[in-house]
C-alpha cells in the first residue's frame, strides 16, 4: 500500500505536503440551469444521472403553473382576513397557517397537477409557530416575500419538544417514546417546522390514534406507508439489472405508482462490505432501497421504470446466509399508499428560537445544546417531486433539510447556517437519507455538522454548493451519487473533538481526536453501529476541496486532479470496500489522506475534459485560471468591485445589507460574461439621491443618483440572486445589452423596479420579484419598463435617436402588489420582446399618469403569452393588457403587431377587458392578434374589444 506522496491528484498528504496558500472560498453556483436541455448524454461507464431533480427535468414551476381560480391561491391579506395568520404581533399563527394548508388540501389538492398548482403566500415579516406544520396537500407552493422579508420563528411548544431522553440525557430516545404498539422511532427522523408527509392512519392503529395524547399522535401518523402494513413479499429473487419483480400479491401496486424495493440484509450481504466480527449487532432490516414508479403489473409481476441497482433475495436466507439472530427477515416491495407530491417552499428565512441559548456558544460545538429540541427544519417523508428554494435556515434544532424515503427533489439555492444541536445521535446535518435521483446546486451550507448522504440514497447530484462541512456518505449503502463543482472548505476547528456537552456521533459512541476531512467514508466495521458501510461508486469530479490541518494554518487541496473521476468503493467492475494492502478499513478516520488507487477501493480509471460530468454547461467562474471570484462583504468592496471587474470575473456578494451607490461601466463580453451574484439576504439600498444632477443620467463626479444598481455601458453581465430595495430606482441599465437579470428581488423603490434604457438591447429579466414600486411618486412605479417615452429620448435615444432596448424578455416574474404604475410598460420604438410566464398581481395600482393595466404596450411585435393577472382592490384598474399608438420621429408601427396568446386574467369585477387594443386602423398593415387561447373571468366587458384569433 502506497503512502499518498507519490498520488499527486487524490489526496493531500497532510503534514507533508508543501505550504499552500490560504483558500477562499468560492460562492455557491446559484442559478446553475440544471434543467434538461443542459444536461449531458450518461457518461459511458458511470451511473446515469439525467433524470435527477424536479420530475426528472430540472424545470421549477413558473407563475403560470399556478392555479389561476383564486380560490386555490390564499394570499397574504387573506391569510389575515380569514386565518388569523397576520405578521409582527404576538400571536401564535400556527393554527391558521395549518389550517390554509388543510383547506387547500381539501378544496384544490384532488383536483390539482404540476401545471394547476395551488400557493399559499406568506406575508412579508415574523410569522411565530409553535407546533410542526404537516405539509400533506399536493401541489402546493408556500412562497414567501423575500428570504429578507418574510420569517418564521419556531418555539416548539411543550407538546412538540420531546419528553423521552436517553438515560443521561444526551439524546432523543426514540424507543423510549410510546403509546400503545407505536414508538417514537416510526416518526424518524423526528419532528420539524414543516413536514411534507402524508397523515393517513393505517386502520390497525386508528384505535391507538384516537386515544394518544396531543404529542404522541403523530407516531400514527403516515403508518400508511410503512413497509410492514403496506409491503409486499417478495417472492422470486432478482438480480441488479432486472427491471421486473415478482411479489406474493400485488394489491396496493398500481402502475403509475411509486414503490419502495426493500432488500432483505443477510449475513452475506454483511461480510460483502466486511462489517462482521464487530461487537456491534446485525440486524435483520432493510439497508438495500430505492424508490420507483411501476410502469405496469401483469399476475403478480412488477414491471419498474429502470433497472435495480441491487440483488434482491427473497428474504435474509435464501441467499445461503444463517438467520440473523434466528428469525428469517423477507424482502418486500412497498407501495408508497399516500405519497404526497409537488410541494415548493420559496423565499422565506425559518428559525428555532431558543431564549436561553447563545448562538456563539454553537459554532465549532459538535454536541448537543438542547436535546429536547431536536427539530429539524423541512421534512420530506414519502414524497416525491417537491423542491425549496431561495429558503433561508437560520439556527434549527437539527437538520434544516432532512429526507426518509424522498424522490426526485429539487434542492436549489438556499443558505443553510447553524444548529443547537451537531452531537450525539447525528444532528445538525444537511441530510440526505433514503434520498433518490435529486438535485442539490447552489446551496450555500455554514456551520453545519456534515452534508451527508446515508441509507441507500442514490442517483443523487450535488453540484455548485459551498460547503464549510464535509461530503459524508454516512453508511448504509448510499451508491451512484455525484459530487462535483462543489467548493468544500473545512477549516481545523471542524472536527469531532470539538464539543462542549453531549457530544458523539450517530449509534452512540463518543467523539474521537481524528479531523474531518473534505470527504468521509462509512467503512463497515466503524458504519455497522448505525447502518453498514458505504456502496460503490460514488463519484467526485472538479470539485475545490481544501482542509486546514492547524489552527490558523493553510487550507491544503485534497485533491488536485480537477479533470480526474474519483469512483469510491469500486474496482473497475464490482464492488470493492477501501483498504490499506489488502485489509480492509474499520474507520475512516485516520486514514483519509491512503492512497486507495490502484485496486484498493478508488478507481480512478477514468478522466473527463469536460467540466461537469451532469451539464453539458456551467458559469466559467468554476474554470481554473479562466476568471476570479471576488468576494464581498462591504458597501466599498462592492464599489471596488464594480469599478474593477474584467470579462469573466464573478463578484460575490456575502449575505448583509449594502448601503451606497453602486454603479459600473466595466462591460463583459459574449463568452466571458461578468457576473453580479448572492443570495436575498444580499441587500443594496441606496439612501440617495444627492448633489448637481447633469442634464441627463449619467454618472458624475459629486451626484449620486438614488438607483440602486447602475450598469452604465456596461453590456453582457449576470445579476442573480441579490436584493434591491429602498432607493429612488431598483436596477437601471443604460446602453447595457445583453444583461441577465435572473432571481432577484427588487421590492420598495421611491420610482421604477427594473428599467431597460438607453438601448438595452437583447436583456433578460428572469424568476424574479418586484413588489411595492413608487412609494414616493406613483406616476412613476413601474414593475419593468422597457425603453423610454420618446419625450425622453433626447437623453437616453443613443441609437438613431431613439431608445431600442429591442428583444428584451421578461418571463417567469411576480410582480405586484403594490406596483403603483404598470407591472411592464413597454415604450414606443422597442421590438420583438417576449412577455411570458409572469404573475401579475395589481393591488395597488395608482392610477396616476394613466396606469391602469398590467401591461402597456406601447411597442411592436411583441409575445405577450402564459401570463396570469388579478386584481383586488384597493387600485386603480380599466383593462389587463392595453395598447397605444404614440406618434414619434422617427415613425415606427407603435402599438401594433403585438399577440396575446395562453393568458389567463382575472380583472376582479373592476376591469373592462382582458386586453384592450386601443386602434385598428392605426395597424391596419400589422395587425395587434388576440388568441382564444387566452382567458378572462370577472370583467366587465369581456376578453377583448377586437375579434378573436382561433
Amino acid at each position: 500500500m502506497r503512502t499518498s506522496i507519490p498520488l499527486l491528484s487524490l489526496l493531500l498528504a497532510g503534514s507533508l505536503a508543501a505550504p499552500a496558500p490560504a483558500a477562499t472560498a468560492a460562492p455557491a453556483l446559484t442559478g446553475l440551469d440544471v434543467s434538461s436541455s443542459n444536461r449531458r448524454a450518461p457518461v459511458p461507464g458511470l451511473h446515469d444521472w439525467s433524470k435527477a431533480g424536479y420530475r426528472g427535468n430540472g424545470v421549477l414551476p413558473r407563475n403560470n403553473d399556478v392555479n389561476p381560480s383564486a380560490s386555490c391561491q390564499i394570499t397574504a391579506a387573506e391569510l389575515a382576513s380569514q386565518f388569523t395568520v397576520r405578521p409582527n404581533d404576538a400571536a401564535d399563527d400556527t393554527a391558521g397557517l395549518q389550517a390554509a394548508i388543510d383547506t387547500i388540501r381539501t378544496s384544490c389538492s384532488p383536483s390539482a397537477s404540476y401545471s394547476k398548482l395551488s400557493l399559499i403566500t406568506l406575508p412579508a415579516g415574523e410569522l411565530k409557530v409553535s407546533k410542526e406544520l404537516h405539509v400533506d396537500a399536493d401541489h402546493l407552493i408556500i412562497r414567501g416575500a423575500g428570504a429578507t422579508a418574510t420569517k418564521i420563528v419556531y418555539t416548539p411548544d411543550a407538546t412538540t419538544r420531546y419528553d423521552s431522553l436517553t438515560q443521561d440525557g444526551s439524546d432523543w430516545d426514540e424507543d423510549g417514546m410510546a403509546f400503545g404498539q407505536g414508538k417514537g422511532g416510526w416518526l424518524w427522523p423526528g419532528r420539524g417546522l414543516f413536514r411534507v408527509q402524508s397523515r393517513g392512519v393505517h386502520t390497525s392503529y386508528a384505535s391507538d390514534h384516537s386515544r394518544a395524547p396531543e404529542n404522541r399522535k403523530d407516531l400514527f401518523e403516515g403508518t400508511v406507508n410503512v413497509h410492514w402494513k403496506a409491503g409486499a413479499k417478495v417472492s422470486a429473487a432478482a438480480k441488479a439489472g432486472d427491471r421486473t419483480i415478482r411479489v406474493a400479491s400485488v394489491a396496493n401496486i398500481k402502475a403509475g405508482s411509486l414503490v419502495n424495493v426493500r432488500a432483505a440484509n443477510s449475513v452475506e450481504f454483511y461480510e460483502q462490505q466486511f462489517a462482521t466480527g464487530t461487537p456491534h449487532p446485525l440486524l435483520n432490516m432493510h439497508m438495500r432501497q430505492q424508490i420507483f414508479t411501476v410502469t405496469s403489473v401483469s399476475g403478480t409481476t412488477v414491471t419498474l421504470d429502470k433497472p435495480l441497482e441491487f440483488d434482491v433475495p427473497v428474504n435474509s436466507t435464501s441467499d445461503g446466509s444463517p438467520a440473523i439472530d434466528g428469525t428469517v427477515y423477507d424482502s418486500k416491495v412497498s407501495p408508497l399508499v399516500d405519497p404526497v407530491l409537488g410541494v415548493g417552499f420559496e423565499n422565506f428565512t425559518f428559525t428555532q428560537a431558543m431564549p436561553g441559548l447563545n448562538q456563539a456558544d454553537s459554532v465549532n460545538n459538535y454536541g448537543n445544546m438542547s436535546p429536547a429540541d431536536q427539530m429539524h427544519g423541512i421534512v420530506f417523508k414519502w414524497a416525491a417531486n417537491s423542491w425549496v428554494r431561495g429558503i433561508r435556515a437560520e439556527m434549527t434544532g437539527s437538520h434544516p433539510i432532512v429526507t426518509e424515503e424522498a424522490k426526485n427533489l429539487q434542492i436549489v439555492d438556499n443558505v443553510l447556517d447553524g444548529s443547537w444541536n451537531k452531537g450525539k445521535g447525528g444532528n445538525g446535518y444537511f441530510r440526505g437519507s433514503r434520498v433518490w435521483d435529486s438535485l442539490y446546486a447552489g446551496n450555500t451550507s455554514r456551520n453545519l455538522r456534515h452534508f451527508t448522504f446515508q441509507w441507500s440514497a442514490s442517483g443523487n447530484v450535488v453540484v455548485g454548493n459551498d460547503f464549510d462541512s464535509d461530503l459524508n456518505l454516512h453508511g448504509g449503502w448510499e451508491r451512484n451519487n455525484l459530487f462535483e463543482l462543489n467548493t468544500v472548505r473545512v477549516p481545523y476547528a471542524h472536527r469531532s473533538g470539538n464539543c462542549r456537552a453531549n457530544c458523539g456521533e450517530e449509534g452512540g459512541g463518543g467523539p474521537d481526536d481524528s479531523n474531518w476531512f473534505p470527504i468521509w467514508w462509512g467503512a463497515g466495521k466503524k458504519a455497522v453501529k448505525w447502518s453498514g458501510a458505504t456502496g460503490p461508486r460514488n463519484v467526485f469530479f472538479n470539485n475545490d476541496m481544501t482542509k486546514q490541518l492547524s489552527t490558523g494554518g493553510a487550507f491544503s487541496p485534497f485533491y488536485a486532479d480537477r479533470q480526474r473521476v474519483y469512483q469510491f468503493g469500486w474496482n473497475g467492475s464490482a464492488y470493492k470496500h477501501l483498504d490499506v494492502s489488502g485489509t480492509a478499513i474499520a474507520d475512516w478516520a485516520k486514514n483519509e489522506q491512503r492512497d486507495y488507487t490502484g485496486g484498493h477501493g478508488v478507481d480512478v480509471s477514468k478522466s473527463d475534459s469536460a467540466r461537469s460530468l451532469f451539464l453539458r454547461t456551467v458559469p466559467p467562474a468554476f474554470t481554473a485560471g479562466a476568471s476570479t471570484t471576488i468576494p464581498v462583504s462591504t458597501a466599498a468592496e462592492l464599489k471596488s468591485a464594480l469599478a474593477n471587474a474584467q470579462p469573466g470575473d464573478v463578484v460575490s456578494l456575502a449575505p448583509g445589507t449594502y448601503r451606497g451607490s453602486f454603479v459600473t461601466s466595466r462591460p463583459g463580453t459574449p463568452s466571458n460574461p461578468i457576473t453580479l451574484t448572492g443570495p436575498s439576504t444580499a441587500v443594496l439600498i441606496n439612501d440617495g439621491p444627492s448633489g448637481t444632477a447633469p442634464p441627463c443620467p449619467v454618472p458624475t463626479a459629486g451626484w449620486d443618483s438614488g438607483y440602486g444598481l447602475w450598469l452604465y455601458n456596461a453590456p453582457y453581465w449576470t445579476i442573480k440572486g441579490i436584493t434591491v430595495a429602498e432607493s429612488k430606482k431598483g436596477i437601471i441599465l443604460d446602453n447595457s445589452h445583453h444583461v441577465t437579470i435572473d432571481g432577484v428581488t427588487v421590492r420598495t423603490t421611491d420610482e421604477e423596479g427594473v428599467h431597460f434604457r438607453r438601448s438595452s438591447a437583447d436583456g433578460v429579466i428572469k424568476n424574479s420579484t418586484i413588489t411595492d414600486a413608487g412609494v414616493v411618486t406613483k406616476a412613476y412605479g413601474e414593475g419593468v419598463y422597457i425603453g423610454s417615452a420618446n419625450s425622453n429620448w433626447k437623453c437616453h435615444g443613443n441609437s438613431g435617436g431613439v431608445d431600442r432596448s429591442d428583444r428584451v424578455s421578461v418571463l417567469g416574474n411576480r410582480i405586484g402588489p403594490n406596483v403603483s404604475a404598470e407591472h411592464i410598460d413597454v415604450k414606443e420604438g422597442t421590438q420583438g420582446g417576449l412577455i411570458s410566464g409572469n404573475t401579475f398581481a395589481g393591488t395597488g395600482i395608482s392610477g396616476a399618469n394613466s396606469a391602469d393595466s398590467w401591461v402597456d404596450v406601447k411597442g411592436f411585435d411583441y409575445r405577450i403569452e402564459n401570463n396570469t393577472g388579478t386584481f383586488a382592490s384597493p387600485g386603480t384598474f380599466k383593462n389587463g393588457y392595453e395598447t397605444h399608438n404614440p406618434s414619434t420621429t422617427p415613425s415606427f408601427a407603435n402599438g401594433c403587431g403585438n399577440v396575446w396568446r395562453g393568458n389567463k386574467s382575472d380583472l376582479g369585477g373592476v376591469g373592462e377587458y382582458g386586453v384592450y387594443v386601443s386602434s385598428t386602423s392605426k395597424c391596419k398593415g400589422n395587425p395587434n392578434v388576440v388568441h382564444a387561447s387566452n382567458t378572462v373571468t370577472r370583467a366587465k366587458k369581456g376578453l377583448t374589444n377586437v375579434p378573436v384569433t382561433p
